[in-house]
Parts: C-alpha cells; structure tokens; sequence
C-alpha cells in the first residue's frame, strides 16, 4: 500500500545508534480472541499448529534503547530479504521520512536508500485494539546488511524497532530468499504471463478429483459458502455516496445477474508454507462478502515471480509479528505473473474478515498485488486474475461484480459518520474507501496505474467461464469411480459460455497440456495415456482471459492381461448317469489392475464368478470335451485358457476282483450291471492312466463301508449307508498328477450290514 503519510526527509537528519547484537521482538500478550458479535462467527487458531520446514523469522534491532537517536550506520546482520520499522503506538509515528539502506548479500552493493511507508491504520473490531504502529515491510531480496535513518529530528516513538525478514529459513537455518531451491515447481498455462512464474504448488479451486462423470446441469454448482444476501452489518444512520471512480475510459456492464465463476487456481496457504503457529487469535467471518477492494502490497516491484511465495510469507510474519494482526491482512495476493495465493486463513470458502480497508472490512474481501502501482503498470495476467477472484467470490454470495453495493462505515473521524451507509462499485479501489474528514483521499494505493484499470477489471469480471463440466469418458469402463483404460481415453464436457468467448479449450493430462482444442470443442478426441494411474480434466480460457476447470477425473491406463491358470477338469461327488459325470472346472484369475469378468465359453457360455475358483458341471462319458475360460479385467485386456478333457467310465465288471462278488442286474446301475461283495478284504482293483478318478457305488439302508486304496496306499473309508436307496453315487473322487495309477475297493465287512455294491469307476484322461 502506498501511503500518503510517508514523509519527505528534512534538513536536518537525527542519529539512529543501535547496537549491532540481533535481538528477537516478543510482543506482550494481549489476551485472548475478541468477542464475536451476533452476525459474526470466528474460526478458532488451531492448538495443533506446527511451523512449516520453511517459514519466516523475523529479527528486530531495539532503536529507542540506543544513544544518540535517529540514524543507524551501515552492518552487517543476518541474512533477510524484507526490512520494516515499528513503535508502540500507532499515532505516535515519527515525524520524518523513515529509509534503509541493504547490502546485496551476493554483490556486496548497498542500495539507494529507500523510503518506507508508515501502515495506515487496516483492522477493524477488536483485532483494531492489538496493533502497533509500523511500516509496511518492503523488499530487499536477499541481503546481508542494513542502515536506516529518520529525518527531521523530531522526537522519536517509544518501542521503536527495524525488523529484519528472513522468509526463507530451512529448519531454524535462516538465508535463502533467491536460492531457487527454496520453492517448489510449478508450470505456468499459456494464458500466463511471459514472465517468470511462481514455483508453488498451485491449488485448484475446483474438486481435485472426481468420480467418472455422469450428465450434469448446465450451470455450475454454487460455492459451498454461498448463503442468501443477509446483511451483518449495524443499522444506519444516514446513506450517502462515494465520489465516482475515476478510471479508464472501459465499457463496464452493469448487469445485477451474480457470475457463477471459478476461484482461479492458486497457491493454498500450505502451498506458499504459511506458519499456522502466528495465528493465535480466532479469525472473523462474515455471514456474506458484499465486495472487493483491490489493494498494491506498495514495495518496489523487483521481486521475480519465482520469489512470490517468499514475499508472501514475509507479509505474513511483518502483519501478525510486527503489526500485530490476527493473521495476513489481505484475503488474497496475486504476483504479476497472475499467481493468486491464498491469504487470510479461510477466505477461499468463507467471508472472512481481513485487515485492510479500515471501517469496510466486514462483509468485504480484500485482494493486493504485489508491488508498487504508483511506479509500474499491472500485467495483464494480473488484472485478469483479480477479475476472476472478484466474480468467484461474489458470484458465490449471488452478487454480480459490476453492481453496486452498500456498506456500513464502521470507524470515526473520516468522510463518513459511523454506522452510515455508502454505496461503492462492488470492485473499488482502497483510496476509495479511504477518505479523511476534508474528503481528500487518505492513501493513494492501489497506486495510480492499478486504479486506473478497474473498469478493465470490472469488464473481466463478468467476461468469464461458466457452466464447464465433464459429461462422459469413453473408451474403457468405469470401476469404483476410477475409468479404466488400455492405452487412451476420450472426455466429453458440456460449458454454458457461448463458443465465441471461449478462446480454447486445454486437455490436461495429470496437470499438464496434452492437446489444445478450438472453443467450439466439446470432446478431447482421443488421449494417448501410458501405462499407469492418470487425471484428466478440461480447462477453459475465456477470450478475456478467465479460466476455468472441470474437475480431475481418475483414469487408469492398463495394456497388462491378467493371469489365468486353468481351465483344469477334476471329477466330483455326486449322482452320475450313463451320459452325465460330475465334474469340476477350476481356474484361478488374477490381474494387476483389477479383474473385471471370468466367462466360460466352452463347452457353453456361463458367467464366473470373478473371484472364484470352482465351476461345477458334468461331462458325457467317453467324450472329448473342449473347456474354454476368458477372464478380462477392467482395461479390456483378456487371457484364454482351454483344455480337452475326455473322461471314461470303466465298468466294475473291467476291475480285477480278489474274493467273491456277485453280479446283480437293473436299469438303474450303469451299463445295466454292478458287483456286490459281503465279506472282508474282499476286492476290486481297477487300473487306469488318467488324472483323476471317481468311484460309483449303489446306497441303501443295509449297506456297508469300504476302504478306498490309491496307489497302494489306503487314502479313504466311504460308507454306503443311506436311508434310501440311491443308485449310482460318486462317494469318492480324487485329483491326481496325470500319469499310470490303481485304485482298490476293499470291502470293510461292517458288522450287520457287510454289503458292498460297486458300480464303476470314471477318470479323466
């Protein structure tokens, strides 16, 4: 913020003496949160909060203690990249012109002596009774030494401080402003700027990830902190009018219809490392955001854009441990790269009531650029930006930014009267709401050639993209809400935005540009992916320059088949016939995405259950059957497996017997025969080259048990007992390694019912 009270420096320059020791600056505790009012509910501090790896620290050289008064000689201190001076009392500040001097840590050079501009006053409420008076924090990049002086000679304010900002200090290692390794990477769009881009993470606005769309409406969904228009603000007074805006000669709609826009993406609190540990005080939130003031940060505009986050958290740590704010004062920053960062804890969702525009913060969101406007232009990349975070955030209060809005002053001693009404363009300028008893603006931020483009900001703001949302994917299947893909996916999208002020549509793949496409686009057309897990959205550029996003939709790309082993054929018990064996098909699928369908295809078609393993069915006897098993997973990717399986029945009558057995004759044995045997170790043994084997056998109430012998080894004992009779049962059955094997029915002679009635044997060739 440029300031009108930065005073110019005199004939007369006293001496600032301090000792060259680095002192650590502890404000004293003012109690606990402020009372909220009725309209007002607060987010509490977190107790939990830990200091980010990299964060700010901040050092303060105590001036007042010194001798000899208004001038500090140049030294050598630790390493910072922004500097600020402070006192007690915000209306005591010092008469004359307060400058610095730094010395580039990596050339050596002392810079020019800059001017620092004393903070008008931001806050509001009870945060209002916690501040100290100060600078605004300038930036210096990455320094080594520091002089300042006061001129005018005048008697200097109690407590008063230069406080040296570090905003880069690795884990309690301070010195690093412009080592490029203190940020992140990040990769800017092409509606950027050309200038270099901010290596934060940034933080997209609309849901990271989705499940696989489905046909939505054509309007996008509110912001989940949009409430109905309610005013939080006291009763009035009086309503008068704020003097008319003088800016660019722009055409501005003036439609009241609120703008459904997407918050752009930016770098979330956690992305920029804010330090959630100086947050001690709850923060205020509004029941609704009536309009925006823009803001300049008012430091020279060296900074890169690279270094943005730096900047960023030397605010923070220069307005809560200098200024004595409850947090960042400003809602929003946006660099001149047009990277917006999230400010005040809370206001991406809520109305949060931050300190910059003093007696209109409530029900306001302040968003500041950083850099000096009085002495450069605003990129363009930043005033779209601007535009797009005003109509996002009033859109969601269903305000339309190019309306007008009226708020409650809320502080004494200005061109208004306490508690009055005063009605402002819903996009102004700080200087607007800034305005002494004399009607004379109090500050010049946002700086003259920022506040000339407001109506150009005002003009974006309703030139924006609205309705984008994904309608289908296609070429794969969709699965627990990730799409499943071979080697590529086509996204379909529906946007309520005419075609002719869409300058594009960008297919992005896992974040980055996989296709460029005309704004008359509504399909990707075909999206190569490798192998692996993947996002895919949609974003759209406004011919003025918004953006806007479909939601990251998951999408798993899979070329790998699944496994399969089997089909094998494995006879089991059950009743058999002369044309019909029990049989069980095994097979096991498994696959490194996710298995979709097992399907038998021979000798019919049966779906299986994907995470079996057992098919149960017969088999003709003596004929060779074809078994065929496909198991597909979710990408479309298959494996067959097949086998032939013949499997014989040998008659009991082809077994060579030991002992007596007698033949008996009926249509219900099989081949119209069966043997039966009454005494002990009488036998039957049949031989066979096969890899499994069953044993039939007739039921009834009279007959007995048998041992079963596999190979030479006795394996089992059946009984044959029933409470009817039941002909041809399999009682045993047995898979088997494929080769020459025996199998002997040894008659158990059990005591009042010996009977043993062998009706066969099948195994599987």
């Amino acid at each position: 913020m440029n300031r009108r009270q930065s005073l110019v420096a005199g004939t007369a320059v006293a001496v600032l003496a301090a000792a060259g020791g680095v002192t650590a600056l502890l404000w004293p505790d003012q109690g606990g949160p402020p009372a909220a009012e009725v309209t007002i509910s607060s987010i509490p501090p977190d107790p939990d909060a830990k200091q980010p790896e990299l964060h700010a620290e901040l050092d303060s050289l105590d001036l007042s203690a010194t001798p000899g008064g208004a001038e500090l000689s140049q030294r050598t201190t630790r390493k910072f990249s922004m500097v600020s001076v402070s006192w007690n009392d915000p209306a005591d500040a010092p008469a004359g012109a307060i400058q610095v001097q730094s010395r580039n840590a990596k050339t050596g050079k002392w810079s020019a002596w800059q001017t620092l501009e004393v903070a008008e006053a931001a806050a509001d409420r009870a945060e209002a009774a916690r501040v100290h008076g100060a600078t605004d924090a300038i930036w210096t990049g990455l320094s080594d030494g520091v002089a300042a002086r006061i001129a005018g000679g005048a008697k200097l304010p109690a407590a008063l401080k230069l406080n040296l900002i570090d905003p880069d200090v690795k884990g309690g290692q301070g010195g690093g402003a412009e080592d490029p390794s203190a940020s992140p990477s990040v990769e800017p769009s092409e509606s950027e700027s050309a200038a270099p881009v901010d290596d934060d993470p940034i933080e997209p606005s609309n849901p990271a990830v989705s499940d696989v769309p489905t046909e939505p409406t054509t309007e996008p969904v509110p912001d989940e902190s949009a409430v109905a228009p309610t005013t939080s603000v006291p009763p009035v007074t009086t309503t008068t009018s704020a003097a008319p805006v003088a800016t660019s000669p722009v055409p501005v709609p003036t439609s009241t219809v609120p703008v459904k826009a997407q918050l752009p993406a930016y770098v979330s609190r956690a992305g920029w490392n804010a330090d959630e540990t100086l947050v001690k005080y709850a923060i205020d939130v509004a029941s609704e955001a009536k309009m925006v003031w823009v803001h300049h940060t008012g430091f020279g505009s060296d900074y890169t854009c690279a270094q943005s986050a730096s900047v960023v958290r030397g605010i923070q740590v220069n307005d809560v441990k200098v200024k004595g704010l409850s947090d960042m004062g400003y809602n929003f920053l946006v660099d001149q790269c047009g990277t917006l960062y999230e400010g005040r804890k809370g206001g991406v969702t809520k109305a949060v009531i931050g300190a910059h525009t003093v007696g209109f913060n409530t029900a306001s969101i302040g968003v500041a650029l950083l850099g000096n406007y009085m002495d450069i232009k605003p990129s363009d990349a930043s005033l779209t930006t601007i535009a797009q975070v005003a109509a996002a955030r009033l859109g969601a209060y269903n305000y339309s930014p190019t309306s007008t809005a009226q708020m409650t002053e809320g502080v004494a001693d200005r061109y208004w009267k306490p508690g009055s009404l005063v009605s402002f363009p819903r996009i102004s300028g700080h200087k607007d709401g800034e305005k002494g008893t004399s009607g004379a603006f109090l500050t010049e931020c946002p700086g003259t050639n920022l506040y000339s483009q407001l109506n150009t900001i005002r003009a974006r703001s309703v030139q924006q993209i609205t309705g984008l949302n994904g309608k289908s994917l296609a070429g794969g299947l969709s699965v627990g809400g990730i799409f499943y893909v071979r080697t590529a996916v086509t996204f379909d999208w529906v946007v309520s935005t005419p075609s002719a002020q869409i300058a594009k549509f960008e297919v992005l793949r896992d974040g980055k540009v996989a296709a460029t496409l005309p704004g008359t686009a509504r399909t990707s057309g075909s999206i190569a992916l490798t192998p692996g897990n993947h996002t895919i959205q949609v974003r759209a550029t406004h011919t003025a320059g918004g953006t806007a996003l479909t939601a990251a939709y998951k999408v798993t790309a899979d070329v790998t088949a699944p496994t399969l082993s089997g089909p094998t054929v494995v006879l089991r018990t059950g009743t058999a016939s002369a044309t019909s064996l029990p049989i069980t098909v095994g097979y096991k699928a498994a696959d490194n995405a996710k298995l979709y369908t097992v399907v038998a295809t021979k000798p019919l078609r049966a779906n299986l259950p994907p995470t079996g393993t057992t098919w149960y069915w017969t088999a003709k006897p003596g004929a060779s059957i074809t078994y065929t098993v496909t198991a597909r997973d979710v990408a479309g990717n298959s494996r067959v497996g097949t086998v032939a399986r013949k499997v014989p029945l040998v008659a009991e009558s082809s077994a060579k017997k030991t002992g007596t057995w007698t033949t008996r004759k009926s249509s219900s044995y099989l081949g119209g025969r069966a043997l039966a045997a009454t005494k002990k170790n009488t036998k039957l043994t049949y031989a066979f080259t096969g890899r499994s084997a069953a044993l039939m056998f007739s039921r009834g109430t009279a007959t007995g048990k048998a041992d079963i012998y596999l190979d030479g080894k006795k394996v089992a004992t059946v009984d044959t007992r029933s409470s009817s009779t039941k002909y041809r049962q399999v009682l045993w059955a047995r898979s088997l390694t494929a080769g020459k094997h025996t199998v002997v029915v040894v008659v158990a002679g059990t005591s009042g019912r010996p009977t043993v009635v062998a009706d066969g044997l099948a195994y599987v060739a």
